[in-house]
């Protein structure tokens, strides 16, 4: 009788990981994940009793991976409009990973046919904004924010920082921003934020001197059509 190990479960993880990046959901097999993780294939099923189940655990502690990163430099201060365009640059330097990309391209794909995008929200955008939500509800509390639903205030702030690439990156033909157009984005982001949810001070707005926000563009390209 085999005996399981944890070890051993979380190397055929990682493995797994790997191949779904390189090779997609569908193209994967659980023989190429028993080679990469140096097992065979009776000792991957002992584990994991289809390649969905396992990509499931994949997805959802890739999921919880990245979100946590993403949302872990919130904290309450004087400073909002500081301390949310900083929180923007990371949370836009994670999401843009091109790993994370491939596997919420995957779920897209997958989801609709199966419970995998519901895994994935609950496991990580669900986890992340809801840490976000209860930060944005602490300073409504202290009056640096006019009082709304912090989750849809939580919603309408992710949605302005994504709003320059997610669309782009997800179907594959945007290149990576620079370090001066991540940081752009979030400023803009953060003041077109503050101008809806802030207390009317320049501070809390963001302001920047002479009224530019000093953006430099994406170079996503206007829909066709318009």
């Amino acid at each position: 009788m085999r005996v399981k190990s944890e070890s051993r479960r979380q190397a055929i993880v990682a493995a797994a990981a790997e191949v779904f990046l390189e090779r997609g959901y569908e193209i994967a097999s659980m023989t190429e994940i028993a080679e990469r993780s140096g097992g065979s294939k009776a000792t991957l099923y002992s584990y994991f009793p289809s390649k969905e189940a396992l990509f499931l655990v994949v997805m959802k502690q890739q999921a919880e991976e990245y979100m946590v990163e993403a949302f872990g430099r919130l904290s309450p201060g004087s400073d909002l409009a500081g301390t949310l365009r900083k929180f923007g640059e990371h949370y836009l330097n994670v999401i843009l990973l091109p790993d994370l990309l491939i596997m919420r391209s995957i779920v897209m794909g997958e989801g609709p046919r199966s419970g995998m995008g519901r895994v994935f929200f609950d496991s990580g955008p669900a986890q992340g904004w809801g840490q976000l939500a209860r930060f944005l509800e602490g300073e409504m509390a202290a009056g640096r924010l006019r009082p709304a639903k912090p989750w849809r205030a939580a919603l309408h702030l992710i949605n302005l920082l994504e709003a320059d690439y997610l669309e782009s990156f997800m179907t594959g033909f945007a290149e990576a921003p620079s370090a001066q157009q991540i940081v752009a984005s979030a400023q803009e982001a953060v003041q077109v934020y503050l101008h809806g949810y802030g207390r009317s001070s320049s501070r809390d707005l963001g302001m920047l001197e002479n009224g530019s926000s000093g953006r430099v563009d994406a170079e996503v390209p206007e829909p066709v059509n318009q």
